[in-house]
């Protein structure tokens, strides 16, 4: 009952793996490739982690997407990292990027070793933030992504996080920046351990999250769907389970 709800709903392709016994508990146009919009932030992240760098270090904000933060401005690669993953600032994508050992290039260059190194075929990421359309994805392989960062206790806390303050220096003043999470699923479920939204036009309105439920860890990706609504409601019946 509750696949045929969802599937007169869908316009794109969902999924729901469980890593217990790696098997779809729902599955939609899972091998579709498609544009992945801001999801490409958690390909990001787990890069710049992966680099070793130090999270603490103050970089320069750079780039020409939108922003809380004013190019210029000098902000710890950790707090940049909270407003990329929670309320999916751009402008921290592209600084992290560019800030990464090696410059701008080195890092497209490791982001795609580490799709590699996971076995992602049908993924590939060409910037950081996801305004590119030719970031794409798969839901089977967004959920073996997701799998993979499991144990990432940074990423669990930060994308988990329902909103955020930070403070950064603006000429002689400090300013506070608030940060609301883009998933709106985390404040209404406790049990989401990593999640990011994504949305853009050619991808449409998408959403990868790690859950707990019943002592199982659940991949549950939700791709190309036409309104945040309808996203919405597909999420809710995937993680409640009822029809």
């Amino acid at each position: 009952m509750l696949a045929a709800h969802l599937t007169s709903l869908a316009t794109g392709a969902y999924g729901v793996k469980s890593w217990n016994d790696y098997d779809w508990q729902h599955s939609y146009n899972v091998t579709d490739v498609r544009s992945i919009a801001s999801i490409t932030k958690l390909f990001t992240a787990i890069t710049v982690l992966n680099s070793d760098v130090d999270l603490a270090q103050l970089i320069r904000v750079e780039g020409r997407s939108t922003s809380k933060f004013a190019t210029g401005m000098m902000v710890s690669r950790i707090e940049l990292m909270r407003a990329m993953l929670i309320s999916s600032d751009n402008r921290a994508a592209e600084s992290l990027a560019r800030a990464h050992p090696g410059g701008y290039s080195q890092f497209l260059r490791d982001v795609q070793w580490e799709i590699g190194n996971m076995g992602l075929a049908n993924t590939k990421i060409v910037e950081p933030t996801g305004l590119s359309p030719m970031n794409i994805s798969t839901v089977k392989d967004l959920s073996d992504f997701l799998f993979y960062m499991r144990n990432n206790q940074l990423l669990r806390s930060i994308t988990g996080e329902r909103t955020h303050q930070t403070q950064v220096v603006k000429g002689k003043k400090k300013i506070t920046i608030n940060l609301r999470n883009t998933n709106v699923a985390v404040f209404a479920y406790d049990n989401i351990l990593i999640s990011k939204t994504g949305t853009t036009n050619a991808a449409g309105k998408c959403v990868a999250m790690l859950i707990e439920r019943d002592g199982d860890l659940v991949a549950v990706v939700i791709l190309g769907q036409k309104t945040s609504s309808q996203r919405s409601v597909i999420v809710e019946r995937l993680l409640k389970g009822n029809s």
